[in-house]
């Protein structure tokens, strides 16, 4: 009796879809145009009568949205690819320029000087990359709010350093310190005189309140506040 074989046919390895930069990135954008100006990491739910939070989504991942939009295209308006080409010339520029100055480089900057190198991106070699795009969108539109909100500073301090000051600002730049465990705050007054101070809650931008604070010191563009209360 003969022995039989089976011969197996060698299949042909699985490629993935492929995107070029400038989808990727003028999808992100319409990501952030859908979100209505928002950078979703997680979805956002709706309440209940009792406030309580239900499984109905309001808001998708910004990151799915962009996946979305790179399946189906037509989501896409001209606007978007603009937006999407500004921020990633934005992002280039800013990390040519730490780069240039040979400033520290955290790892997720790092992983930004990759990303906005690519001119293509995949779901399986460039998966970590690929997600790294829409929180970018974000981070340029709030770069142009602060350009234009600094722009016209008086380069003058608030008060002497050692006074107590009550002003009303504008909040236009909030960042989170891990180091500290607090958020940076800057801040605009009416007559156009910059501040900064931490603060352990998260001022977002636009936002206008009243403070009451201490001089600590003055920097190049603004007055540096501590003991800050937000009314």
């Amino acid at each position: 009796m003969k022995s039989q074989y089976i011969t197996r046919m060698k299949r042909a390895p699985i490629r993935p879809v492929t995107w070029t930069a400038s989808d990727v990135w003028a999808a992100a954008a319409t990501a952030y145009r859908v979100n209505d100006g928002q950078y979703l990491k997680d979805p956002e739910y709706a309440k209940d009568d009792h406030g309580r939070w239900t499984e109905t989504v309001l808001h998708l991942r910004n990151r799915d949205i962009m996946k979305r939009a790179l399946d189906d295209q037509s989501m896409i308006t001209q606007e978007d690819r603009d937006l999407g080409a500004r921020a990633r010339d934005w992002l280039s520029k800013t990390i040519l320029m730490k780069t240039l100055k040979g400033s520290f480089m955290s790892e997720f900057e790092t992983a930004c000087q990759r990303m906005v190198a690519l001119d293509e991106f995949d779901e399986w070699t460039t998966r970590y990359e690929l997600a790294l795009v829409p929180s970018q969108i974000k981070s340029y539109e709030e770069a142009v709010q602060l350009e234009t909100a600094m722009e016209g500073i008086r380069n003058e301090p608030v008060a002497e350093v050692g006074e107590k000051v009550d002003l009303e600002i504008t909040v236009v730049k909030s960042v989170y310190s891990q180091n500290f465990g607090v958020y940076f705050i800057t801040g605009v007054t009416p007559s156009k005189q910059a501040v900064f101070f931490s603060y352990r809650e998260r001022l977002s931008n636009g936002h206008q309140c009243r403070i009451r604070g201490t001089v600590k010191a003055h920097r190049e563009s603004s007055t540096q506040l501590n003991r800050v209360r937000v009314a």
